[in-house]
Order: C-alpha cells, then sequence, then structure tokens
C-alpha cells in the first residue's frame, strides 16, 4: 500500500493516518489484523483499510489481494498473512494481578524522586506540594534501570506482567524507561485507590504526543499498559465528572472536591460501562461529561495561517483558496479547517459515546460547557476543566 510506518514495535506500527492526516495517529496490529486512528476515531480490519485506501469495494479488494499473493484460495491467504503475523510475534507476559501491580508501582514509586522543574511545572498547574506528594508523581529515571528492577525483585515485587517491565536480550528484567519518554510519572487509580497503570507526561512532544503510557508492550516478556480508566475522589459520591487525562481530572478533583473518572483518550470508552455500573451500585445517580471545549471549537482559521500548517498540500479549501485573484482573497476572512473539523467531531464521537453508555445504564448525563462566545461556540480560553476550575479559584478575591 505504500504506507511507511512513523513508529514500529514487534506487533504493531503507527502511521500517518489516510483518513484524518493525524500524525503517527493511525495504529496497525498486525497480530490483530486491525487498525485504529486515535484522532478520527477510524478503525477495522485489514480488508476495510484496504478498500478505503483504494476507493474499492469489499469484494474488490479481497480479490485484489488474493491476485497479488499469486494465491487463488482464500484460505492459503489467510493461512500466509498469520504465518507471517507469527514470525514476527514477540512472547509478552499475562497481566499481574490488582494487588501484585500495585504493590510493584508503590515500591518503585517509593525508590523514585520528583526533580524541581517537574515540582515547578505540576504547581504551575494548580497543585500544592501536599497534593503532589499525596499523589506520588515521581521524575522517570534516566540510568541504573537494571539495578532498580534488581532492587525490586530483592523486596519481593512481581515484575512480569507489570506493564513496563520487560527481558532485555540477556533474559534479564528491566524498566521500558528512555530518553523519548522522559518525564513525569502520573499513578492512575482505580475506584480502590490501587495503580493499575502510569501515564508520563513527557519533556519533549514528539509529534503532538504529551502524554505516554509507561508500557512494555511489543518487548519480550513486555506487559501492554491496557489504557486503564482514572478516578479521583469519593467512590461514594451521587454524581461523577468524565474527563480526558488523569492528571487534568486530579487538578481538577483538588480545585472542587468533585469526583472524576479520567479515560487517557475520549475514544477510550470500552471499560466505561463496567465502572459505571460498579459506582451506580454504591451512590451513583448521575454523570457529568467534561470533556475539553475543542468539542465545540471554531473551525474557521484566518487565511494567514494557512501555509504554516502541514496540512496544506493536501485541504482543498486552502486550495480553492489559492485559486482565487488575490482581488477576492483579499474579501475572505476565514476559510473552513477541516483538520479542525475532524478534531472536533471525534470529541464530539467521544462525548456520545458517554451519552450512550449512560442511557444503557438509566444514568442521567449532563454536557458542562464554558468559555463560549456569542455564537455558543469555544472562544480560545480555559479548554480543559482543570484550566477552568484553576481560573476560577485564582479570580476568587483573597
Amino acid at each position: 500500500m505504500g504506507l511507511q510506518p512513523v513508529r514500529s514495535h514487534a506487533e504493531d506500527s503507527d502511521f500517518n493516518c489516510i483518513f484524518c492526516g493525524g500524525k503517527a495517529k493511525m495504529n496497525i496490529n498486525y497480530r490483530k489484523n486491525v487498525y485504529g486512528c486515535v484522532k478520527c476515531g477510524a478503525g477495522g480490519g485489514m480488508l476495510g483499510l484496504y478498500a478505503s485506501y483504494y476507493n474499492l469495494t469489499a469484494r474488490e479488494a479481497y480479490d485484489e489481494i488474493c491476485e497479488k499473493l499469486i494465491l487463488k484460495e482464500p484460505a492459503k491467504a489467510a493461512e500466509f498473512i498469520a504465518w507471517e503475523d507469527m514470525e514476527k510475534a514477540v512472547p509478552e507476559s499475562i497481566r499481574a494481578s490488582e494487588d501484585e501491580i500495585h504493590h510493584t508501582y508503590s515500591i518503585l514509586l517509593s525508590h523514585l524522586t520528583l526533580s524541581k522543574k517537574h515540582l515547578e511545572d505540576l504547581m504551575r498547574r494548580g497543585l500544592t506540594e501536599e497534593q503532589i506528594r499525596h499523589e506520588e508523581y515521581r521524575s522517570t529515571p534516566v540510568f541504573g534501570l537494571k539495578k532498580l528492577t534488581e532492587t525490586l525483585l530483592e523486596e519481593g515485587c512481581t515484575v512480569q506482567g507489570v506493564p513496563g517491565f520487560y527481558q532485555d536480550k540477556n533474559g534479564q528484567w528491566t524498566l521500558n524507561f528512555h530518553n523519548r519518554n522522559s518525564g513525569f510519572l502520573i499513578p492512575v487509580r482505580t475506584i480502590d485507590g490501587k495503580i493499575q497503570g502510569m501515564q508520563i507526561r513527557a519533556d519533549e512532544v514528539i509529534e503532538d504526543r504529551k502524554y505516554v503510557w509507561f508500557s512494555s508492550g511489543g518487548r519480550n516478556m513486555g506487559t501492554s499498559s491496557g489504557s486503564p480508566v482514572h478516578m479521583i475522589g469519593d467512590a461514594d459520591a451521587e454524581e461523577v465528572y468524565v474527563t480526558e487525562g488523569p492528571l487534568k481530572g486530579t487538578i481538577a478533583h483538588y480545585m472542587t472536591g468533585k469526583t472524576f473518572l479520567c479515560v487517557a483518550g475520549v475514544t477510550q470508552y470500552k471499560k466505561m460501562p463496567e465502572i459505571l455500573k460498579a459506582l451506580k451500585q454504591r451512590k451513583l445517580a448521575r454523570v457529568s461529561e467534561a470533556y475539553d471545549m475543542d468539542k465545540l471549537i471554531h473551525c474557521g482559521v484566518r487565511p494567514a495561517k494557512c501555509p504554516t500548517c502541514v496540512f496544506r498540500g493536501t485541504c482543498e479549501p486552502y486550495g480553492g483558496f489559492c485559486s482565487l485573484a488575490d482581488s477576492l482573497r483579499r474579501q475572505v476572512a476565514e476559510i473552513h479547517c477541516p483538520h479542525l473539523q475532524v478534531k472536533r467531531d471525534n470529541i464530539q464521537r467521544g462525548c456520545m459515546h458517554l451519552y450512550r453508555i449512560c442511557k444503557e445504564l438509566s444514568l442521567p448525563c449532563q454536557r458542562m460547557i464554558w468559555c463560549l462566545d456569542d455564537k455558543g461556540e469555544w472562544n480560545g480560553e480555559n479548554k480543559g476543566i482543570d484550566d477552568y476550575y484553576v481560573a476560577l479559584k485564582q479570580s476568587e478575591p483573597l
């Protein structure tokens, strides 16, 4: 197909999305034969991807693939692809138990510290030193990874099956920290407060990826993060707020005292039904959707901004603008940006999934909106719920 991977792992690769253009947002899993874009939500099987890429029907795509593989029997084609995938596969560990993961992460964090820079970054976000200590944020280590892992094993920790741990080429257990994911760790906790995963707020943002999971999926005997949902606040609260990002929800909690459920991304909603159902069996009576205000972002941009956009070469509205005479160009105040539209649609799609889940569970769900302009769209201020509540707190009289 001519697609060039941006990043490659043992069982999957990240590509620029053919649907929305998102950089490294489309993942193709070779073992499962599926693809998915975390930006626009496109996804499905490999046959569907091939058909979409070449604008074919499913049947046409199927026949063409068989022909290119010089295989007339569909079963042989499937067998050939499966064998190729098996050859590439790297053995991974079965996920450890909740208690084992929580214990290992807790001990790991006790051996780490938080740098002055990261402390200051978190305080600028609105947290106090006491809150930062309580949440156990830590800077990622830069050396001594194998020694640290040995120490954890000596202290009775389980590392096999814990996301972020894997065996190197010599069979020695170590941690998946490196220059590209250096930053600070954000523990992700369950309803019962057990740490089940950790996000990393990266120091160096690569291709718009500020947050990455501490994971070892695709590495020898490693384990993927599983993208757990973070909860902070009272598990017996009658109302919970759902937002994107564990750090964001934690800051909003400390600003308000409210209970927050935090998904890693708006399209990662599959674990929500189970969690909301468990909370409903307690005292949960209503849900508030508090995703970023990108859900109402204005999709028009000034033409002067377009020449610096990486998508300008394939942008139809901008191409149409450039084809106008100079006298007409000067009359154009805004161009509709299809990439902002994709961003808006993606978040709204995530919102709709949440509304549907709440409806299925007979839980009332309301949309939270803030910082609107006179047209009912986001005015560009305080994008996240944390930004909004921090701004409110800072505006309070002393």
